[in-house]
């Protein structure tokens, strides 16, 4: 382990400040709405509906954040984790159109939060998407279809104007957004907290959910001491068990990602505070945070146990890309879990038994988190029913433990597929 590691806690929780929360549920407690998982989506949709009026409880099976929502990449920017050009294969350009305007909601929604609520949770504005071999004017259709078809502010940067922000000869052109961000999302999640108790919501942290049945018009959440009665439950976790939601957690594979947080560095390889990543097959994404520190993000694995030695993984990833960094140290190594969909899009809908679920946000950036609360929100309190453009993109099963050996085998192909064209561009330099 690379020598004084952190491997207890996050970069994230090490500069954040937990406030206490309501207590355990006992008993029989009736509300309007039970929202189980207090993560980014499940934090939002409390909030909206409080702010709307409703009485809302949210069961937390650990703390809150305590999941991929406060241990991400805190990236925030419109779009999918599935291309917006695929999407429209699926749907249609004008689909896709109106599925693009409601990402860019989401957004907008944690920008206006985050300016009310305490704009330090804001930690740099702008994101950059660098691409790592010659990809034959790809980057520059790319960014005049954005800004053609979708609105999106957007400029090519060719490969001499990139390695002014990137100083590394394994970037060629890129694309930069001045309208995404990149935040705190342990703090973002606390601060939405705190927002949703003021406005009556009631949170309760380790209290998992165990069960949901329907009794007349209202659904029963069980719990270890007790149970929630509410007209409405929205189920915004990753894994919920088939017991709690059998429909989005059958839908659903975990993979896990790396993230690692260097010593306070002066350094010029990173001369940009904007987020960045690559379009790499299995890539990596990273940014500055505070005191000059590096926060840098990679690899994807269905393995939900820690690997050995992870901090010397990451800072080889990192080195690999700038060694001019020399050997910082790593302060913080972390995994975590994010929930993702077979088809790459969001799972946003309302089942059969009436039971809402907003799941799958691993690899959108969190204004899909955002959106989806909004959406749910909007639907249960004023029966808008702008959430059913992702029924397309309904829950289908993920083949189980089928699937994760899938997902696995895949990138681990994508690997492979990304040092061949790198060492055959190099070969020819």
């Amino acid at each position: 382990m690379v020598q004084g590691v952190n491997t207890a806690a996050t970069w994230y929780e090490a500069t954040a400040r937990r406030e206490p929360v309501d207590g355990t549920v006992h008993g029989k407690l009736v509300t309007d709405v039970c929202v189980i998982g207090a993560g980014l989506a499940g934090l939002t949709v409390a909030l909206e509906l409080a702010r709307r009026g409703k009485h809302v409880v949210i069961l937390e099976g650990r703390l809150i954040g305590s999941g991929a929502s406060g241990r991400n990449g805190g990236f925030v920017s419109n779009g999918f984790a599935l291309g917006i050009e695929e999407v429209a294969k699926h749907v249609g350009k004008d689909a896709a159109r109106a599925l693009y305007d409601l990402s860019r909601t989401g957004t907008e929604f944690v920008r206006k939060e985050i300016a009310a609520t305490d704009p330090t949770l804001k930690m740099g504005d702008g994101w950059i998407v660098a691409v790592r071999h010659d990809d034959k004017g790809g980057m520059k259709a790319a960014a005049e279809t954005l800004s053609r078809d979708y609105g999106e502010e957007v400029d090519y940067l060719p490969a001499n104007e990139t390695r002014k922000l990137l100083v590394s000869n394994r970037y060629f052109d890129s694309l930069r957004g001045p309208k995404g961000f990149h935040i705190h999302p342990l703090r973002y999640c606390l601060a939405l907290a705190k927002n949703a108790k003021a406005a009556g919501a009631q949170i309760f942290e380790n209290t998992p959910a165990v069960g949901v049945s329907k009794q007349g018009a209202h659904h029963v959440v069980k719990t270890a001491a007790g149970e929630v009665h509410a007209e409405h439950v929205v189920h915004c976790v990753s894994k919920t068990g088939k017991s709690v939601h059998a429909l989005s957690d059958r839908a659903i594979l975990p993979v896990a990602t790396y993230v690692a947080v260097t010593e306070p560095l002066t350094q010029s390889s990173i001369a940009t505070r904007m987020a960045i990543s690559d379009t790499r097959r299995a890539g990596d994404y990273y940014r500055l945070v505070d005191e000059g520190r590096i926060l840098w993000g990679g690899c994807i694995t269905t393995r939900v146990s820690e690997p050995s030695r992870l901090a010397e993984r990451m800072k080889r990833g990192m080195l690999s890309t700038y060694p001019a960094l020399g050997n910082p140290g790593i302060d913080y190594a972390w995994s975590g879990i994010m929930g993702y969909a077979i088809h790459k899009m969001p799972l946003i809908g309302r089942d059969a038994s009436g039971q809402w679920f907003a799941s799958a946000f691993g690899g959108h950036g969190l204004n899909t988190t955002a959106m989806a609360g909004q959406l749910m929100a909007r639907a249960i309190a004023d029966g808008d029913d702008a959430y059913r453009r992702f029924a397309p993109f309904a829950p289908r099963w993920a083949f189980g433990q089928l699937g994760r050996l899938g997902v696995q085998g895949s990138y681990w192909w994508m690997q492979i597929k990304d040092k061949r064209d790198e060492s055959r561009l190099f070969s020819r330099r």
